[in-house]
C-alpha cells in the first residue's frame, strides 16, 4: 500500500496537519521539524502527488472560518457579513462549526489546516491561548468577537465599554440606579463584556451587581433564578447576549415580574430574536457588516506580509430600544 501523509506524521512523531504543511513547502515551520518530517517520508518512500503539488504551486485563495456556535443566530449574521467580505476580495471559504468545545476546536483547526487554505477567521474562539499562540504561528488568523491580547493574533471586535456606556447611559436615563448583569459564562468575549460593565457602572458611580450566566437561553434561565434570589431585586438587567436576555426574561414573567414595568432588560447583538414581536427587545447591535470587512481585509494583509504588527481593531456598536426596557416604576 503506498504510504500517507498519517503515515508520515506516525513515523515522524508530529500531526498530519504539520506533514501537510511541510509537503506544500509552507513557510511557517521551524527548520528541525521540516528535517524530521522529511526524514519520516524519505524512509517511508512517501511522494505527494502530482496534484497536490500542482495546487501547491498556486496562489492559494480560501480562507477558512471557525464558527464558535452554530445554534446561535448572531454567529450566522457574522459568517455571512464575513463570506460577503471574502468574495468581493475573491476568496471562497472553508467553514467548521463549532460546539462550543476548545479541544473540538483546535480538532476542526487541524482539519482546516490539511486543506488549501491562506489564512483563519475564527468567530469567538474558546480554544486555550497557547493553542491560539501555536496557530498564529502556523497560519495567518484573525479573530472576530474577543478582544484578545494574545501575542501575534490580531482581533475584531465591539469596543466594549462604548457598548456597556450606551446600555448604562440608557438605563440611568430612565431612571436605573440598580442594573445588573447576567454574564456569558467564562469565555473571552463574555469576560470582556461583564469587564465593561464594570467599568462603566464605576464610572457612573454605581454598584456592580453580577450573576452567572450563559450565552444561552438556559444560561439565561439559570441567570434568572439568580436575579430572583437577589434582595431586593434590581430594576434593570443588562444581559450577555439575546440568548441569555430571553432566558432571564422568561423566569421573571414565569414568576410575576413584569418586563418592562418592574425590570428592564437589555440583551447583547441586535438578533432576529431580539427583534421578534412577542420578545420587543433592546438590545447592543454590534457592527457586523464591519466585522466581516476589517477582518478580511486584516487578513488578506497578513497573507500578502503587509500587516506589521498585530493589532485589536474596536468597532462601536450602537443600541436599538424597544419594549424591553422603561421608564422605573413610580418614576
Amino acid at each position: 500500500m503506498r504510504p500517507t501523509q498519517e503515515d508520515v506524521a506516525r513515523r515522524a512523531g508530529v500531526s498530519r496537519a504539520l506533514v501537510s504543511l511541510v509537503m506544500r513547502d509552507a513557510p511557517n515551520v521551524s527548520p528541525t521539524r521540516r528535517r524530521t518530517v522529511l526524514r519520516a517520508a524519505d524512509e517511508l518512500g512517501y511522494r505527494p502527488n502530482a496534484s497536490a503539488r500542482s495546487l501547491a504551486s498556486k496562489e492559494v485563495r480560501t480562507f477558512g472560518v471557525l464558527i464558535h456556535d452554530v445554534t446561535n443566530p448572531y454567529f450566522g449574521l457574522v459568517y455571512g457579513s464575513v463570506a460577503a467580505a471574502a468574495e468581493r476580495a475573491g476568496y471562497d471559504l472553508l467553514v467548521a462549526p463549532g460546539t462550543r468545545s476548545p479541544e473540538r476546536e483546535v480538532s476542526l483547526v487541524r482539519t482546516l489546516l490539511e486543506h488549501q487554505i491562506a489564512g483563519l477567521v475564527l468567530l469567538s474562539p474558546m480554544m486555550r491561548t497557547a493553542d491560539l499562540q501555536r496557530l498564529s504561528g502556523t497560519v495567518p488568523c484573525v479573530i472576530i468577537g474577543s478582544d484578545t491580547s494574545v501575542a501575534g493574533v490580531d482581533a475584531v471586535t465591539t469596543d466594549e465599554v462604548q457598548a456597556a456606556r450606551l446600555v448604562v447611559e440608557h438605563l440611568v436615563g430612565l431612571g436605573h440606579r440598580d442594573i445588573a448583569h447576567v454574564t456569558g459564562g467564562p469565555t473571552r468575549p463574555a469576560r470582556d463584556r461583564e469587564a465593561g460593565y464594570r467599568a462603566v457602572m464605576a464610572e457612573a458611580g454605581l454598584e456592580p451587581r453580577v450573576v452567572p450566566g450563559e450565552f444561552t437561553p438556559e444560561g439565561g434561565r439559570e441567570g434568572g433564578e439568580g436575579l430572583m434570589a437577589l434582595d431586593p431585586l434590581p430594576t434593570a438587567v443588562m444581559a450577555a447576549n439575546d440568548l441569555t436576555a430571553v432566558g432571564v426574561m422568561g423566569v421573571l414573567r414565569a414568576r410575576g415580574v413584569d418586563v418592562p414595568g418592574d425590570v428592564s432588560v437589555v440583551g447583547f447583538d441586535d438578533s432576529q430574536i431580539a427583534a421578534l414581536d412577542l420578545v420587543g427587545l433592546t438590545s447592543v447591535r454590534q457592527p457586523v457588516d464591519a466585522f466581516g470587512d476589517a477582518a478580511v481585509a486584516r487578513l488578506a494583509e497578513l497573507v500578502a506580509e503587509t500587516g506589521g504588527e498585530a493589532r485589536t481593531q474596536h468597532i462601536p456598536a450602537e443600541l436599538v430600544i424597544r419594549s424591553s426596557t422603561g421608564p422605573v416604576r413610580g418614576a
